[in-house]
């Protein structure tokens, strides 16, 4: 499945190498992995209403030095899978301008408005969440977007637009949504 990187959550980790005598331990052979969390002050909150993550390997292509690189870029990747009750996509490398079969999106209440994820109905029925954290009113995102696919909130619908790469708001005319 091909995938193209839109955004990406808040929370960055690694791991490296068990084998500490190798030199590059933290960088030939780490894993690098991301997933949905909340800013509040300078703190992290990790409340996990759908748990997952993401995880780039040394091969993959991905530069945690410089993570931003990747958006807007095209990887073939392993379909998502449950695991141990986390959702997990690994990113196996890099592809050229292949046409993606999927988007990895990631909302923010702040940029996206509030969504109702206990209502049936916030999402079309190809959205997969990869992880959504959510803290009072306020959560963060992770999911994955087919072409047409739409998520809604008390803003109306986002969906991707595929030719800019990124994800947009519909127009709502006389209160009916597309």
């Amino acid at each position: 499945m091909y995938i193209r990187v839109i955004g990406f959550g808040t929370n960055w980790w690694a791991m490296r190498s068990h084998d500490t005598s190798d030199p590059f331990c933290f960088r030939r052979r780490a894993a690098y992995f991301n997933a949905a969390a909340v800013m509040s002050g300078r703190r992290l909150h990790h409340s996990a209403i759908f748990p997952g993550q993401i995880r780039f390997n040394a091969k993959s292509g991905f530069d945690p030095e410089f993570p931003l690189r990747t958006l807007g870029k095209t990887f073939l990747c392993s379909a998502p899978r449950q695991f141990a009750g986390k959702m997990h996509l690994l990113f196996e490398r890099r592809t050229g301008e292949m046409m993606p079969d999927a988007y990895l999106v990631t909302l923010k209440s702040a940029e996206h408005g509030a969504i109702q994820f206990a209502k049936p109905g916030w999402k079309s029925a190809g959205v997969r969440p990869i992880s959504i954290s959510l803290r009072s009113e306020r959560y963060e995102a992770m999911l994955l977007f087919g072409p047409g696919d739409w998520v809604e909130s008390d803003l109306g619908r986002w969906q991707v637009v595929q030719a800019e790469c990124r994800i947009r708001l519909n127009e709502v005319t006389e209160g009916v949504l597309p």
